[in-house]
């Protein structure tokens, strides 16, 4: 049962946005080690995004001659301990020119990626930056800085990802403009995968995710109109005061995503994967025209 009322869709405003990303920011920091230690492994989901990024238009091909002209440029929003660039590494690629942004250095303290690799570490709050207006700004200037680029243009990524993420975005419209600055960010005929974490359709996450909001709202002196629709403040190994901000996706929501994208990508592929039930993520991947 979800905390929210039913009835039309809402938002947080804007200062309890940029308090909750605060609070996710503190949260990250102080808890790295032991969040990090818990997500070593990668998902079933990133395999099927890879299959994906594996064909051309129209004909399957294997990983290593995924569609990148030379060297693969990857784009990892929120990239957090590595993980997804380990997977990528574990699965083969090798000519890999990997940019991996992320708001909390501690967590890819001590990972290690193949020396054959071109491995760039940017930090950027990114949540701020989409509640200020400039993400696409910002991941200009970090690719740049990263890959440079040529007479045609600035360097553009083949592949943009951005799991565990989206759920700690607030607002639909600052999701909105993530999923329009990966875009941008990814050059015509790349990739775009992202997932949508969908923790209330679990009957036991969702009945810690409701206690622990109802806990959290009290002790940060707010109350549960202060969130949107759908958004909840989860704890994290029973630590008090470790909370986090967190929005669970429905399949109608994730439609009106990509509806509200209009025609600057193509969906080719829609799937749910990962935990135990198996549906634990919405996943979408873009194909940029």
């Amino acid at each position: 049962m979800q905390l929210q009322e039913d009835g039309a869709h809402r938002d947080m405003g804007i200062d309890v946005a940029r308090r909750m990303n605060a609070l996710n920011a503190r949260f990250y920091r102080e808890n790295a080690a032991s969040f990090s230690q818990t997500r070593r492994s990668g998902w079933p989901g990133w395999q099927r995004c890879l299959e994906e990024f594996g064909r051309r238009e129209g004909a399957a091909t294997d990983l290593h001659s995924a569609p990148c002209e030379t060297t693969c440029h990857v784009l990892d929003l929120a990239c957090g301990n590595l993980r997804f660039a380990r997977f990528l590494a574990d699965a083969g690629l090798e000519d890999v020119s990997y940019l991996g942004t992320d708001d909390c250095p501690e967590l890819a303290a001590g990972a290690s990626l193949p020396s054959t690799w071109d491995v760039s570490l940017r930090r950027l709050d990114i949540v701020d930056a989409l509640l200020a207006g400039d993400l696409q700004d910002e991941l200009g200037t970090a690719i740049a800085r990263a890959w440079g680029g040529t007479a045609a243009g600035p360097a553009k990524a083949d592949l943009s990802v951005a799991f565990g993420f989206l759920h700690h975005v607030p607002t639909h419209a600052a999701r909105l403009a993530l999923l329009r600055a990966m875009l941008a960010a990814t050059r015509p005929g790349g990739m775009c995968c992202v997932s949508f974490w969908r923790f209330m359709s679990d009957e036991r996450l969702a009945t810690k995710a409701n206690a622990t909001t109802h806990e959290a709202l009290a002790a940060l002196g707010m109350s549960k109109g202060d969130l949107g629709t759908s958004d909840y403040l989860l704890g994290w190994q029973g630590a008090p005061g470790a909370w986090r901000y967190c929005h669970s996706f429905d399949d109608a929501e994730v439609d009106e995503l990509l509806s509200d994208l209009g025609g600057v990508a193509r969906p080719v592929a829609r799937f749910a994967s990962d935990g135990r039930s198996g549906d634990l993520n919405a996943y979408v991947v873009l194909r940029r025209p």
